[in-house]
């Protein structure tokens, strides 16, 4: 819950201020709290309740930080999976965690667990909205 307001006091005390910078450009506070709040409308609609678990097996980029605030303004448990895993490594977290869901980019080692959903990134992270919807 900590996160989710310090991103809504920052995102009405910093709206244009940057909170993320992306390659070459930047995302604002405003920027983010709406993406955020977009990805949790998502997640909610997907079925995504306080205390369900959503495994993380995303590289480190503006769209997993936005997964984790989205989870924190629902109540959702982030299971974060380590990029570095084998598919293996990966079955065991994911059997051991039981999570409601996965995202995962495509770069990324498709496991053999299944889960009830699963969403897979492409390259082009920036449309996670729609990815998840």
């Amino acid at each position: 819950m900590i996160y989710s307001h310090s991103m809504d006091r920052a995102a009405r005390s910093y709206p244009e201020r940057p909170a993320l910078y992306v390659g070459g450009g930047r995302q604002t506070f405003r920027e983010l709290h709406d993406r955020v709040m977009s990805l949790a409308a998502a997640l909610t609609g997907r079925g995504f309740n306080a205390g369900d678990r959503l495994a993380l097996l995303l590289p480190n980029s503006p769209e997993y930080l936005e997964f984790v605030y989205a989870c924190s303004r629902l109540g959702v448990i982030v299971v974060p999976i380590n990029t570095r895993l084998s598919v293996v490594e990966i079955d065991h977290v994911l059997a051991d965690a039981s999570p409601r869901g996965l995202v995962r980019h495509s770069s990324l080692p498709a496991p053999t667990v299944r889960v009830p959903w699963e969403r897979v990134l492409s390259a082009s992270l920036r449309s996670v909205r729609s990815a998840v919807a």
